[in-house]
């Protein structure tokens, strides 16, 4: 049964939003002028020496006579006299903002990029500006990098729109608005230094998240989901209260907007992580773990997993990716709870070296050929064995620095034999080896 969790409770809007850390020994020691409240709604700003009302509409208000609504909504009753550090909220309305666009910095699969009702050409580099959706399909993997360098990876079968980037001349002050459609999100965000706002939303629920990692998910069923891997989230539903979520939990939000708090998983051992992956098919075996009904596994080229080259979720310890190529790569799992909640990853380090290896046999007792093959990179040097009667018997024949044009016997007495081949394989200063399995081969009396 999954462990729930007591959560404090607040009043937040419909979004799942990401309030983020400061960061360093200067947000420390003075607090920002300027930032954005966590609705989004109004910039609070911090009165200096010298500020007036006018002066801040003519050098950041859209409209300068906008400094008049200001001045009611504050109540202030003296523009010319207001003291300094007094505190004030301007609507985000009535503010000179910068318009910025994502970047789509990895692409993989089946990946779709649509703007203003048209589908755009997928293009590593390219520019997502404000309105645009980025989907994935069953073998899709993208991420997205935002102006202050945040970025937003996607698995398969995900959905994100991006419905605000913005960047206020005010302070500086960032406004970032995503929406996951379907399926999920996972997002390392970059510290704002207290200033601005980056809201991560699904249809139905809201996350003001301090800090700077976390996944968002919503499900066929309705259901949204905040997943929290760094720092703590509030999450809310409609005009139902927040509940709080720290590091290494998650909440569902349902329907009704109620909120369900959930351990998360410990995360999933791989078994022999220093095993190199020397076969067409790379296998990765985990360990059985309790409380686990899917395993998540991915493989990247790098360890914060920007570029996710593969990416598969099953109901068993055991996951097999094809057309891996050479390489050093990384691997992460996750194990998925019974209710669908991902939990905690843990990051293998993974060599990938392939030493393909084929051999058959072909003739009578007057001559025998043996013919083999390999698949990979690099210089392959071969070995033959034959054993007589049992495949643990010391070889009769042991031969080795064989080539690629395989092995002739001749006039081998009948009787039972069993021979394998083995190769070989350097490549970049690097040498691995494989075995064939011993076969069964039947020599015939010579009929008469």
């Amino acid at each position: 049964m999954a462990e729930r969790r007591s959560v404090r409770w607040a009043a937040l809007p419909l979004c799942l939003s990401a309030v983020l850390p400061s960061s360093g020994a200067s947000a420390q020691l003075a607090k920002p002028l300027a930032r954005l409240d966590p609705r989004g709604e109004t910039v609070i700003y911090t009165f200096r020496r010298g500020d007036t009302l006018y002066a801040l509409s003519e050098k950041y208000f859209t409209h300068r006579s906008d400094y008049r609504a200001v001045q009611r909504l504050n109540r202030i009753a003296q523009p010319r006299r207001i003291p300094i550090g007094k505190v004030i909220h301007i609507p985000t309305g009535f503010l000179r903002a910068q318009t910025q666009s994502a970047r789509l910095i990895s692409a993989r699969g089946i990946v779709s990029v649509r703007h203003a009702g048209q589908e755009l050409t997928v293009t590593p580099g390219m520019a997502l500006e404000i309105g645009t959706s980025v989907e994935t399909g069953t073998n899709g993997l993208l991420t997205i990098e935002l102006p202050n360098g945040s970025r937003t990876t996607l698995p398969t079968r995900s959905r994100l729109l991006i419905r605000q980037l913005r960047r206020f001349e005010l302070g500086g002050a960032i406004d970032y608005d995503l929406e996951v459609g379907a399926g999920k999100a996972e997002t390392e965000a970059t510290p704002t230094g207290g200033r601005g706002n980056f809201r991560v939303r699904t249809p139905r629920a809201v996350s003001a998240v301090r800090g700077t990692r976390f996944r968002v998910g919503y499900d066929a069923d309705n259901r949204s989901s905040a997943e929290v891997l760094e720092g703590v989230v509030a999450v809310a539903a409609g005009k139902a209260p927040a509940g709080e979520v720290s590091q290494g939990f998650g909440a569902w939000i349902g329907r009704d907007g109620k909120i369900t708090g959930e351990t998360l998983l410990a995360p999933v051992e791989l078994v022999d992580p220093g095993k190199v992956q020397i076969e067409p098919q790379v296998e990765l075996q985990f360990a059985i773990a309790p409380g686990v009904s899917a395993y998540h596994v991915q493989i990247g080229k790098d360890a914060g997993f920007v570029d996710v080259v593969a990416d598969q979720t099953g109901d068993q310890p055991l996951a097999n990716f094809a057309d891996i190529p050479n390489g050093n790569w990384f691997v992460r799992a996750t194990g998925l709870s019974t209710t669908g909640m991902e939990g905690l990853y843990q990051t293998y380090a993974m060599k990938r070296r392939l030493t393909g290896l084929s051999a058959s046999a072909d003739g009578d007792f007057s001559a025998m050929r043996f013919r083999w093959s390999g698949a990979g990179e690099g210089l392959r040097v071969y070995r033959f064995q034959m054993t007589r009667e049992d495949k643990g018997a010391l070889p009769i024949i042991d031969e080795g620095g064989l080539g690629p044009e395989g092995l002739e016997l001749r006039n081998l007495e009948p009787g039972a034999y069993y021979w394998r081949v083995g190769v070989r394989q350097f490549s970049d200063g690097e040498m691995t080896e494989k075995w064939l399995p011993f076969e069964k081969l039947i020599i015939a009396p010579q009929g008469r």
